[in-house]
């Protein structure tokens, strides 16, 4: 053989060689991009999905929040029955129009197939005309509870202290939410289980429009399946997975599984509802863009093997270059708020596109993520400061000090001393960490000093009463929370011709949730007002330094939720009730009791 033809050969065989290691190269860099980029943005859909289960949540308690405050429903349920038979087919009447109308004002959730259903507690009398034989089924909106008291899920529903219970009704097809309802415009006889229970619906076949899933590939889906392993819903494009749900449950890793045949890559993860979110996409699927990829690759490599090992370098470089490209750019990220996102917008493949701008869109949703945390703890740290800068005013702190001064001057007595002493405790007691919790019980001896402090200067008689309690844990508050309330009884419930006024401050705790109140006997106030006043409405209402109780409330809703937090009433005797309300589920800070809240109703300040 000649030199020619052994040369040709063996620049063929490496040119042959290096075409078909950079063809192997290359069919394994696509395929362990595509596939991560796949399990990462089935990552991100978990999340995103879970925001979307948040969102349709509070809609639910929106929906909620309108029975409980609809009067002319609180006003249908106190109705007596049984007297005329033509008024109760009325009532029955305008109950099941008064649920209609309330749920139909809900578009967002009629659009997505949404009904509810309202089981009336069986201890109203309005619950007779909704008994199972005489209501008809699929028609009436109400039904009373008796139909259902021994249901699994109407004893959670009942429970539960502030969220839903959500469970699936596998035999009709069903994601349900139930919650007991309360109505603030009910007349009737204190019921400990609410007026009833609201037993909310959504049909399988609506799953879609409440979730977002957005197909990877042409035969992608998903699936979701109940705590117990019932299959809610599953895409078109899978499988039957009715009989494949062990192998799913409580899992939330990335795997590669062979079904009926077929290779599938899924992803696994469990919702803020307690639903099982699986991802499927069929390996096949990855291979066919795999094979859209290095086909015309293939050909080209070789075309050009008669032309030189060159041409066929760079072609391979030119295929491989957006890959290698993108893998650099995720390495070098060190801190995602300084990435230029134009960097993932570039030209290419389009899958690698895809890359790009799925990894964009991710950047994205943690920049926005990290915002939204900054924002919460800098709204925090102000919250805390405006607390503490508005809870001594400096000038009732300077016409103390002046009053202690004259005494001084004028007399040598021993009240003197017990008044420094006093201002020292409530200066001591304020210059402390603002975001400090303390025990009621040290809350209220802070109050006990502002009277002594208030009634030598304006010679007033303050009375402090305090009904007794005593909790089986201590119970912790932020700092100036009791002490505002006190403060505007005594600001605002008296002028300086009064003699004096008496402060009422008592807890008690009913359903799971800790109740502090305070009243007192003077001119009181518009409750109505106070309480748009805390819901940042336009009110005519005088206020003196402007976000005192709204930062007593702001501060409750944080440290023990949203359903903590103050509202204002008029009591039993008629006056005006500022009563906090905490949620002992939400509670962060408790001690066996050691120094409790526990005083003598007899006592007196």
């Amino acid at each position: 053989m000649s030199i020619t033809k052994r040369s040709f050969l063996i620049i063929c065989l490496i040119i042959s060689g290096i075409l078909i290691t950079l063809n192997l190269v290359t069919y394994g860099l696509f395929q362990y991009s595509i596939t991560n980029q796949i399990l990462a943005s089935y990552d991100s859909l978990v999340d995103a999905n879970n925001s979307l289960c948040r969102l349709f949540t509070q809609e639910l308690d929106q929906l909620t929040y309108m029975y409980t405050s609809d009067e002319e429903l609180g006003n249908l349920l106190s109705r007596p029955v049984g007297d005329d038979r033509l008024e109760d087919l009325q009532t029955k009447s305008e109950l099941n129009s008064r649920i209609a109308y309330i749920l139909n004002s809900q578009t967002t959730l009629s659009n997505k197939g949404f009904s509810s259903v309202l089981y009336i507690n069986p201890e109203l009398p309005v619950s007779t005309l909704f008994g199972s034989d005489t209501t008809v089924r699929r028609v009436s909106r109400l039904f009373s509870a008796d139909t259902v008291l021994d249901s699994e899920w109407y004893s959670h529903a009942l429970d539960q202290v502030s969220r839903q219970y959500i469970f699936v009704d596998g035999e009709d097809g069903y994601l349900c939410f139930a919650k007991k309802l309360q109505n603030s415009h009910y007349s009737g006889p204190r019921l400990e289980d609410g007026v009833g229970v609201l037993l909310c619906r959504v049909p399988a076949n609506r799953i879609p429009q409440i979730f977002s899933f957005h197909p990877l590939t042409a035969n992608s889906g998903f699936a979701l399946f109940s705590r117990d392993g019932a299959l809610l819903y599953q895409s078109d494009t899978l499988p039957d997975l009715s009989d494949a749900a062990e192998q799913f449950l409580g899992d939330t890793s990335h795997q590669r599984l062979g079904m009926n045949g077929s290779s599938y890559i899924y992803s696994s993860a469990e919702l803020d509802w307690g639903l099982q979110l699986l991802f499927l996409t069929p390996y096949s699927d990855i291979t066919e863009q795999l094979h859209t990829v290095m086909l015309p690759y293939l050909f080209c490599s070789l075309f050009f093997l008669v032309i030189g090992a060159l041409s066929s370098l760079l072609l391979s470089r030119g295929i491989t270059r957006p890959v290698v490209q993108l893998t650099r750019k995720i390495e070098s990220i060190q801190d995602t708020r300084s990435v230029d996102l134009s960097a993932f917008s570039g030209s290419g493949p389009t899958e690698i596109r895809r890359l790009n701008t799925s990894f964009a869109d991710l950047i994205r949703r943690v920049n926005r993520l990290n915002e939204q945390i900054q924002r919460s703890a800098e709204e925090r740290r102000i919250s805390e400061l405006k607390a503490l800068q508005a809870q001594m005013n400096p000038h009732f702190v300077l016409n103390a000090m002046n009053t202690v001064n004259y005494m001084a001057l004028m007399r040598d007595q021993d009240d003197i001393a017990a008044t420094v002493d006093s201002i020292a405790n409530l200066m001591r007691y304020s210059i402390t960490e603002p975001d400090q919790l303390v025990s009621i019980h040290t809350e209220v001896q802070n109050i006990r000093e502002y009277i002594s402090i208030y009634t030598l200067r304006f010679r007033q008689e303050i009375r402090l009463e305090i009904s007794a309690y005593q909790p089986d844990t201590e119970i912790f508050i932020p700092k100036f929370t009791l002490q505002p309330l006190v403060e505007n009884s005594i600001r605002h419930g008296i002028t300086r011709q009064d003699a004096g006024i008496t402060v009422f401050l008592r807890a008690w705790e009913e359903g799971g949730r800790l109740f502090v109140q305070v009243t007192d006997t003077g001119r009181g106030a518009d409750p109505d007002k106070l309480n748009a006043y805390l819901r940042y409405e336009d009110v005519d209402l005088k206020v003196s330094h402007g976000f005192g109780i709204r930062n007593v409330n702001e501060r409750i809703r944080l440290h023990f939720g949203g359903n903590s937090g103050l509202s204002f009433s008029i009591d039993e005797n008629g006056r005006l009730a500022a009563t906090l309300t905490i949620c002992q589920d939400k509670k962060v800070h408790l001690m066996k009791r050691n120094d409790s809240f526990q005083y003598d109703s007899r006592a007196v300040y």
